[in-house]
């Protein structure tokens, strides 16, 4: 197996020896990566609206169309050289809209039940 399918493909978690990009590579393509952790909080939110328990802005506030830092990762993997401290703070933001979502759903739920 390549390095690279490693880390698209097969790697649990981020690697010490792997450089910026390979990071962004990780966290925007793997299936471990923070970019598949906010696709499951986005179908969460479209769940909540198709089910009349959130309003339609929940997809702009918490969900698939909040996505400021993960088109900023996409910007990120497409470069030859990643920043450190550009991938750091797209990283840290999308770990923060997932939070905030992820309370959002809890909010939600404990409201019908």
């Amino acid at each position: 197996m390549s390095k690279i399918d490693n880390i698209l493909n097969t790697a649990t978690k981020v690697q010490r020896n792997w450089n910026n990009k390979q990071v962004a590579l990780f966290h925007y393509f793997n299936p471990n990566g923070i970019r598949a952790q906010k696709k499951i909080t986005d179908a969460q939110i479209d769940a909540l609206v198709e089910a009349g328990k959130a309003k339609n802005g929940a997809y702009f506030a918490y969900g698939a169309l909040n996505s400021f830092y993960t088109d900023d990762l996409l910007a990120l993997v497409s470069k030859q050289r990643v920043s450190r401290i550009a991938l750091e703070i797209t990283i840290r933001g999308i770990r923060r809209d997932i939070d905030v979502a992820s309370k959002f759903i809890q909010e939600k739920q404990n409201e019908q039940g």
